[in-house]
């Protein structure tokens, strides 16, 4: 018998396929003749959707071969400290990845600032993946952060080794139009 209506914790729960399998029965029967806890569920499915989906600005390089086996078409772009690189968003590509490279061999910690010094904007991602062996910082760039972020961002990299603050550079991708 389920509870009318389903509480939000059981939901969520069984969106995470973390229900017993007879609970899980009980309530898809539920779902299925009352409206309200259907709605209910609906809207809660669709935040799940889009939280599966959505690719945060800084990704792991699990991450990215996660999305490319998703079938996610990306480019990857190398990028070195102090020399602008450019990269082009073409029609059959879902994702630009921006490969910061440097010295992270004694990384404890990295921390990205994407900014835009000519208008004077600046958001700060601390604790952010990167891949210690590789040398590399990953940055996801997706259409529709050229609305958030217009024009061609400065990504400032500061690595923590052993509690202390160092700059690893500055790069820049310039962003060139079809």
């Amino acid at each position: 018998m389920t509870t009318c209506p389903v509480p939000f914790e059981t939901l969520v729960r069984w969106w995470l396929d973390d229900l017993p399998q007879a609970e899980s029965a009980a309530l898809e029967e539920h779902l299925f003749a009352c409206d309200t806890c259907s709605t209910a569920s609906e809207r809660l499915g669709d935040l799940v959707s889009g939280l599966r989906e959505w690719i945060p600005p800084v990704i792991s390089h699990a991450r990215r071969d996660r999305l490319a086996r998703e079938g996610k078409r990306i480019r990857l772009t190398p990028v070195d400290a102090g020399v602008n690189a450019r990269a082009r968003f073409d029609r059959d590509l879902d994702l630009l990845v921006h490969v910061l490279r440097g010295d992270l061999s004694r990384a404890e910690r990295i921390d990205v600032e994407i900014s835009r010094p000519e208008v004077g904007w600046r958001i700060v991602l601390e604790h952010v993946p990167f891949d210690r062996k590789a040398g590399e910082v990953l940055i996801a760039c997706q259409r529709h952060y050229g609305d958030m972020f217009p024009g061609d961002p400065v990504f400032r990299v500061t690595v923590v080794e052993q509690g202390e603050r160092r700059p690893l550079g500055d790069y820049r991708v310039i962003h060139e139009l079809m």
